[in-house]
C-alpha cells in the first residue's frame, strides 16, 4: 500500500541518485569537452521522458500532479 513516508523515501533516493547523476554529467563535460553533446542528449531525453510520464498519469488519472507546485518558490534558478 502506498504511504506518505515510502513515497518521500522513494523521492529521496530518486533525488541521491539524480544528484550523483549531476556530478558525473558535471565530471564528463570537465574531463571531455567533446562529450558536453551527447550528456545534453542524456539530459534532455531525461527531462523528455519524467515530463512526459507525469504529464501521461496526469491526464489518464485527471489529476494534475503539477498542480499547486509553485514554480517561483522552488527558487530554480
Amino acid at each position: 500500500m502506498a504511504t506518505i513516508e515510502l513515497l518521500h523515501q522513494k523521492i529521496q533516493n530518486a533525488s541521491r541518485e539524480l544528484q550523483e547523476a549531476i556530478d558525473m554529467s558535471v565530471e564528463i563535460r570537465r574531463q571531455s569537452p567533446q562529450a558536453k553533446g551527447e550528456v545534453v542528449t542524456i539530459w534532455e531525453e531525461f527531462l523528455s521522458q519524467f515530463f512526459g510520464y507525469i504529464k501521461k498519469k496526469s491526464k489518464d488519472s485527471k489529476d494534475n500532479l503539477l498542480a499547486g507546485i509553485s514554480w517561483t518558490r522552488l527558487k530554480l534558478f
